[in-house]
């Protein structure tokens, strides 16, 4: 029988190494198949006909869905996630950004995930949905419970509990502001997916309600996610942290850099429809197989120096942090604009930051995110001179 995989939340890049090197494709101890090469993840991501997204028999998530039901939700939702879309939210997202560090003022340390990396893209999302902020608090605490129910600590059972809870008294806020757009639309995103039609027609009620919870549950955990790993890089990279002082513009090429070397999206998870080769394996009909990107965006076959972070890299947009084929990351435009213009705030107002190192790192306790509990840090604001 094969050997469990032992997952470090802080590490698992030498795992990763070792996995590529001498069991590629590796079915474990939960007789679930296990790739970790780039070319076969890639294989796996783009051959939707081969290995199905639809991992249980409630679909209720995008993420969760073949064609041909898949392209009615992606037609639809693709009108609204473009490129444009997120350059018309960026003076909204440059607001929240000031707001959230500007709190941070008269103060010399923080705790990073709590200040800003869960705030951001919870305020962003909140607002674009047209929740006002004095609804705000129930969908901010259960952003932080996702980060404590993943960290498995404290009581796993009452945060289960409570999100649980929390999960209903969001659906039915979201019934009720589909119920009340529909009445009165607004200039939000609720009233937008309302308007939407497709060749098979638009939302029903339910699966409006799964697409607002779906984007709240996507859109807020990576996108903090991302930021964290951003900051965390760069404490442990200071040559580029200065180059990135000398030189705001290269703040892209540092989160792309990210994305393929501390990915918030480590794993995915396919199910086999017919029997199958990968890498000299057959795995047959209906088996399992979990996907690591994580590892794949650390391929050496593909990325030259791949334990390197490296800004200049040239082949980067190779890299499947927002996964490929069909089921590609619709939010990839709004998450990487809401840290880029983070990034560059936090530079232009806080002259020094580090990563308190007496405190201990606590990983989220996940194989499919990568990410922080917490990420204390101190800082110095800028000073400025009113004359």
């Amino acid at each position: 029988m094969n050997q469990p995989i032992t997952w470090d939340g802080l590490n698992p890049f030498p795992l990763y190494r070792q996995m590529r090197d001498t069991n590629a494709v590796y079915k474990d101890t939960n007789h679930s198949w296990n790739v970790f090469r780039y070319e076969d993840v890639k294989q796996v991501l783009n051959d939707h006909n081969t290995f199905s997204s639809q991992v249980s028999f409630e679909e209720r998530s995008i993420l969760s869905m073949d064609p041909p039901r898949h392209q009615k939700y992606r037609s639809m939702a693709s009108q609204l996630f473009t490129p444009k879309m997120a350059m018309g939210m960026a003076p909204r997202i440059s607001a929240v950004v000031k707001e959230l560090i500007s709190a941070l003022r008269g103060q010399e340390e923080t705790d990073l995930v709590r200040s800003l990396s869960i705030p951001l893209p919870l305020y962003v999302l909140t607002d674009w949905l047209g929740v006002p902020p004095e609804d705000r608090l129930p969908f901010q605490r259960w952003s932080e419970l996702e980060v404590k129910y993943n960290s498995y600590t404290g009581g796993m059972d009452a945060y289960e509990n409570e999100s649980e809870t929390l999960q209903d008294e969001l659906c039915s806020y979201f019934q009720w502001m589909i119920d009340n757009r529909r009445r009165q639309p607004k200039d939000d995103l609720v009233s937008a997916l309302l308007s939407v039609k497709a060749d098979t027609g638009g939302f029903t009620d339910g699966e409006l309600v799964d697409f607002c919870f779906l984007l709240i549950i996507g859109g807020i955990e990576t996108t903090a996610h991302l930021l964290t790993n951003t900051v965390l890089t760069l404490d442990e990279h200071p040559a580029v942290l200065q180059r990135l002082r000398n030189d705001p513009d290269a703040v892209s090429k540092v989160i792309d850099e990210v994305l393929r070397y501390r990915s918030p999206v480590q794993s995915t998870f396919r199910i086999v429809l017919h029997d199958v080769e990968i890498g000299g394996h057959l795995i047959d009909r209906g088996e399992p197989i979990n996907v690591w990107l994580g590892a794949a965006n650390r391929d050496e076959r593909i990325f030259e120096n791949a334990e390197t972070f490296d800004i200049d890299r040239k082949n980067n947009p190779k890299h499947l942090a927002f996964s490929s084929g069909i089921h590609h990351c619709l939010g990839v435009h709004l998450a990487k604009l809401e840290v880029k213009i983070a990034i560059t705030e936090l530079l232009t107002q806080i002259s020094q930051f580090e990563r308190i190192r007496v405190k201990e790192l606590v990983p989220i306790h996940s194989t499919v995110l990568l990410g922080l509990e917490s990420l204390p840090i101190n800082y110095k604001f800028v000073e400025t001179n009113f004359r």
